[in-house]
């Protein structure tokens, strides 16, 4: 299980985004990189920003002068945008002067490198840095990973979801969350045992997280068989369809439950939007996916209810 699992990644499976307007620049430092990153490479601070809306690279390797918008420019969005804001930057700049130095730290980078740099300093500089971001990330997994099921902890919703809400509200974008359990997981304990039940929530964890088809949608294991999906950038027709692929997900798992309704194990959800002009705070969006969910339970389990509370049956 999940247990045994927590972060295996090594230097071979970091990411590096490389922007840099100039095709030889990029091709130069793919040359001197790719065979101890993966790297991506785009050609201007727009195409890097919209990169990073829907992926998180572990490092970027940025280029300051660039036309349209600069590499401090597209520092500066990335910092202000609180799923983001960790993305280490290395900028490559031509320029050395103490005020061009001081203007990069300022823009929140970690480190830069000067042109023409040279080529064993430029790999082991990216090799720290990329070192250094894998250890964040194994810290960060023991604090925030449940080791059961893989999924995020209430540790992680205390101290993201708040973050979430305030991108939300930033980018004008609605904020929907997915509050699920398992249904009648009592007497699936009762009946199969509890390390039956643990290797049931395991699965079924592993295949919603499979099931959720952008980077920046995280499960998040509330407590016991309760689960919550938080989708940024996402209105209510949106978290239904989300709602309906986790329902439809863990039907056709087709684990069996002698003590359900449908002979397998099935889960019931509750949906609720927080609109970027909504003054209610993000417990009473919580609190209305918990009413939501309970509504479900009560209109026959294995189902939706939204925040219109309609239920509909994806699978029966």
């Amino acid at each position: 299980m999940f247990i045994e699992q927590v972060n295996k990644r090594t230097l071979s499976d970091c990411h590096l985004l490389i922007v840099d307007d100039q095709a030889s620049s990029r091709v130069i430092l793919e040359g001197l990189l790719g065979d101890m990153v993966s790297c991506t490479s785009v050609s201007s601070g727009g195409t890097a920003l919209a990169y990073c809306d829907e992926n998180t690279p572990d490092l970027i390797l940025m280029d300051v002068n660039m036309p349209g918008m600069n590499g401090h420019q597209v520092a500066k969005t990335l910092l202000e945008n609180p799923s983001k804001s960790d993305i280490p930057i290395i900028f490559v700049t031509a320029t050395t002067s103490d005020e061009a130095q001081s203007k990069c730290w300022d823009s929140g980078c970690v480190d830069f490198v000067t042109k023409p740099f040279n080529a064993c300093t430029l790999r082991n500089r990216v090799k720290a840095h990329l070192n250094h971001k894998l250890k964040k990330d194994l810290l960060e997994n023991l604090i925030y990973i449940d080791r059961l099921t893989g999924a995020y902890n209430r540790h992680y919703l205390e101290d993201y979801l708040p973050r979430f809400m305030k991108d939300g509200k930033r980018s004008h974008n609605s904020l929907s969350l997915v509050l699920f359990d398992v249904d009648y997981f009592k007497r699936y304990n009762d009946r199969y045992g509890h390390m039956e039940g643990d290797s049931c929530l395991w699965k079924l964890s592993k295949a919603v997280k499979d099931s959720l088809l952008r980077p920046m949608d995280k499960l998040v294991r509330v407590g016991g068989e309760e689960f919550l999906v938080i989708l940024p950038c996402t209105d209510e027709e949106g978290a239904k369809l989300v709602a309906d692929r986790i329902l439809a997900t863990v039907f056709n798992l087709d684990i069996a439950h002698a003590d359900s309704n449908h002979a397998r194990v099935t889960i019931s959800a509750g949906i609720a939007t927080k609109k970027p002009d909504d003054s209610k705070t993000i417990d009473f969006t919580m609190l209305r996916a918990d009413k939501n969910l309970y509504a479900a339970k009560g209109q026959g389990r294995n189902c939706v209810v939204s925040s219109v509370e309609t239920a509909h049956n994806v699978m029966e």
